[in-house]
């Protein structure tokens, strides 16, 4: 379900659930307390149905789909490096084949820095920071997405506010028509964070 459609699926099963009330007072169904308060709650309770089916289909998403460390071998190629602390990294995928995308955020080893920035044909990039940063504001993961920030900058997020980011690109590695990296620079002792954006394969 696409999130725009969201909020007016809950209007319209709300009001659903208002027009089968209207109806079942109007042919004389509601002759008790119990079934008229049972009326009262129906357009509620529809209303609350796309909120149980998105959180049911969040769940199943969760645990069926595949985990971080699975996404980086479908960006990267197998690396058992990255077996060793997955919780280094972040990351979501969406749509199949020509329209696959995969975003990730991921606080490389030395090591795994060193593997993703001599990627064959790895090149800076044109696209800007904040065309970058739009990548995954636009799939709603503002709260883990890379944000542009200057150094010094008040109150910044650590791992998510990217300091003086550097945009490469990798496009053709491992099948993927785009593949994009952001660097972050450390600041007062940060580790190197980096942002990959890949789609089409």
């Amino acid at each position: 379900m696409w999130v725009i459609w969201f909020g007016p699926m809950v209007v319209v099963c709300f009001l659903a659930g208002m027009t089968i009330a209207a109806v079942l007072l109007r042919l004389g169904k509601l002759q008790s307390p119990r079934s008229a308060l049972a009326a009262v709650a129906l357009p509620f309770g529809c209303g609350a149905l796309p909120v149980l089916a998105l959180a049911l289909f969040s769940l199943a998403a969760s645990i069926f789909g595949p985990d971080s460390l699975a996404l980086y071998a479908e960006l990267f190629g197998p690396d058992p490096s990255a077996v060793s602390s997955p919780g280094r990294m972040l990351s979501d995928a969406f749509g199949a084949g020509p329209t696959r995308e995969i975003l990730l955020r991921i606080d490389p080893t030395p090591a795994e820095r060193a593997r993703l920035m001599t990627l064959p044909g790895l090149t800076h990039s044109d696209m800007t920071p904040e065309d970058f940063a739009q990548r995954g504001a636009q799939r709603g993961l503002g709260n883990w997405w890379m944000r542009p920030a200057s150094p010094g900058t008040i109150n910044r997020e650590p791992g998510t506010d990217c300091l003086s980011p550097v945009i490469y690109q990798a496009d053709g590695f491992n099948g993927w028509r785009e593949l994009r990296l952001a660097l972050c620079t450390p600041e007062r002792g940060d580790a190197f964070s980096m942002f990959v954006a890949a789609y089409g394969r």
